[in-house]
């Protein structure tokens, strides 16, 4: 794939998953206002952090990791060329959001516990094994995180084989998808390598 072709290709998927961030936004927070209005949250840990600001300090990280994304790729577009970091970055701050959602939603029980798996799995098929190794890896140090805040002080951890399976999980999940990436980019190869091949037979008798 050519480098402009690719750039565009970046940038592409760059505004897809900046339109699905903000159709997320736009149906969490009034979830999460509901669920602080009604008092039906299922908030972990000892601090009681969920409130107003809470939602607001969500909903503009949000709004300005989008911000900034749109920034970046307007940028890009008048530069025809995009910085490769863009794409470590997103998926970071997706796996942060993920994880803050699900700090008044339930912490591991959270059903919100499955957008780790569209963010990885999106990115993974997108940008191939690396990516999904590395988001992967910072997945499981959210959701680690996130556990940690649930269960401080005491660290009893309930269904502590659940969450290690949890764990494993992810990692299986990542590790597939890096590999169904790998196996999709060699297999393009492959194609675009017989149409050279045809291409040059159909020239070579014309």
């Amino acid at each position: 794939m050519q480098s402009i072709e690719k750039m565009l290709w970046e940038i592409r998927n760059e505004k897809n998953k900046a339109g699905v961030r903000w159709l997320i936004l736009f149906i969490l927070v009034p979830y999460l206002s509901y669920l602080l209005l009604t008092g039906r949250s299922i908030e972990i840990g000892q601090e009681h952090i969920f409130n107003w600001y809470y939602i607001g300090t969500l909903a503009l990280f949000v709004t300005l990791v989008n911000t900034i994304v749109m920034l970046i790729l307007r940028r890009a577009l008048v530069q025809n060329s995009i910085h490769p970091s863009i794409k470590y970055l997103t998926m970071f701050s997706d796996f942060l959001a993920v994880a803050l959602v699900m700090l008044p939603t339930g912490g591991s029980d959270s059903m919100f516990f499955v957008l780790n798996f569209v963010v990885i799995v999106s990115n993974g098929l997108r940008y191939g094994i690396r990516i999904s190794l590395a988001g992967t890896l910072v997945m499981n140090l959210f959701y680690i995180g996130v556990i940690a805040y649930q269960y401080y002080p005491d660290q009893q951890i309930v269904g502590i084989q659940k969450e290690i399976l949890k764990l494993g999980g992810f990692w299986l999940v990542g590790i597939y998808t890096g590999y169904l990436a790998l196996r999709f980019e060699t297999l393009r190869g492959e194609v675009e390598h017989y149409q050279k091949l045809l291409a040059k037979a159909l020239e070579a008798k014309g």
